[in-house]
């Protein structure tokens, strides 16, 4: 599920927004992995993964792209039964386009924001998570 930048996770210092977590990680963190074709080819994104918590419900996690040419961020609020690869979370969130991208839902769903932000600008808008 796409959520804003400015959503909060919980860290030991306080919780961080979204953004500042994706500014705080290390080069190493973060992945090229391809998000599928599109109209110009393969869309290559750099993805990082960030674990939220694991209990006997599931495993969630927080998956950001960011785009490799402007640096803008997507964030991903994501829920398994049981751990996953990066590689299977940017393969669902890849499919996700169109009626689930959200540029494309503000056109189509009254009331939605974008929960894109580019370097430097803070997010806006998105859904909560539990």
């Amino acid at each position: 599920m796409a959520v804003s930048a400015t959503d909060r996770l919980p860290a030991p210092r306080g919780p961080l927004t979204l953004k500042e977590l994706a500014v705080l990680l290390p080069g190493t963190a973060w992945q090229k992995r391809s998000a599928g074709d599109g109209a110009k080819g393969e869309r290559f994104y750099d993805w990082a993964l960030v674990d939220d918590r694991a209990d006997d419900a599931g495993v969630r996690w927080v998956l950001i792209r960011r785009n490799r040419t402007t640096g803008e961020l997507a964030f991903y609020r994501c829920y398994a039964p049981e751990p996953v690869t990066l590689g299977r979370l940017v393969a669902v969130a890849g499919r996700a386009g169109g009626w689930r991208n959200p540029s494309s839902r503000a056109k189509a769903w009254p009331g939605w924001t974008s929960t894109r932000c580019e370097r430097g600008l803070p997010g806006i808008g998105g859904a909560s998570w539990p």
